[in-house]
């Protein structure tokens, strides 16, 4: 375990730095280079990406899943990191302020910690899966609540226009309450920090949805994903594990 306490630390000071970085320079990174339906790449995307890259090549050299580059030194390794060098890009651009750096470790596939900074409102979450998990240093913990009437759910509209829209309504239909924030990563940390009680959403990449995972798993809570290679979108659940997992 003390080995992933120093590769937690490596991805917070990553996070740490590339989180900076987007908040000293967002209005003049805020440039859409490229469209994609709904989705949008603004030129911070890739600026952040290069520099998380950066630290992470020097301190800790595993392979790398990111959202710009895809793969970095594939190959066999049974410890990989995935990056998500801004989650909530038109958030960033727009200033509405859910939006994160997220960064995790995968040891065999498995998320097992992360790091998501929400860098525009100073919150910086972190988590070892068998440890614990914090925000800004102090412990978090899930909630308790368990009937999904008295709960929140937290999720989003798929970003291609495949997800069946009764399928969403039906998910979304038995929570008290329902938020769409823009940002897997920070919806996923808010599970964790017990604002929210589940999460549950259709297409995400692994990316997006990888340190959310380990930081609800170390606050206490559960995740399941599912789908296939790492590299393709994914069915994600996770929630406090007394409310069930919605799907």
């Amino acid at each position: 375990m003390c080995e992933f306490r120093e590769l937690l630390a490596i991805a917070e000071a990553a996070a740490f730095e590339a989180g900076a970085a987007l908040l000293a320079n967002r209005a003049a990174w805020s440039a859409i280079v490229a469209q994609h339906g709904r989705e949008v790449k603004i030129d911070a995307d890739k600026r952040a990406e290069a520099l998380i890259l950066a630290a992470l090549e020097k301190a800790a050299p595993f392979p790398v899943i990111a959202e710009e580059a895809g793969w970095v030194r594939a190959g066999k390794s049974e410890l990989v990191w995935a990056v998500d060098p801004l989650d909530g890009s038109v958030n960033y651009s727009r200033g509405y302020p859910h939006c994160a750096v997220s960064i995790a470790l995968l040891r065999r596939g498995t998320p097992v910690l992360g790091v998501v900074d929400c860098f525009l409102l100073g919150e910086r979450f972190t988590g070892l899966v068998g440890e614990a998990a914090w925000l800004n240093g102090v412990p978090m913990r899930v909630s308790e609540i368990a009937d999904p009437g008295q709960g929140i759910l937290q999720t989003g509209i798929p970003s291609l226009d495949s997800a069946d829209p009764m399928t969403l309504l039906n998910r979304m239909k038995s929570w008290r309450k329902v938020r769409m924030i823009g940002s897997a990563a920070t919806a996923l940390a808010y599970v964790a920090a017990g604002r929210a009680d589940a999460y549950c959403e259709s297409g995400p990449m692994i990316w997006d949805v990888a340190a959310g995972c380990a930081l609800v798993r170390a606050a206490g809570g559960g995740f399941q994903i599912g789908g296939g290679e790492l590299d393709q979108p994914l069915e994600v659940s996770a929630g406090n594990g007394r409310a069930p997992l919605p799907r």
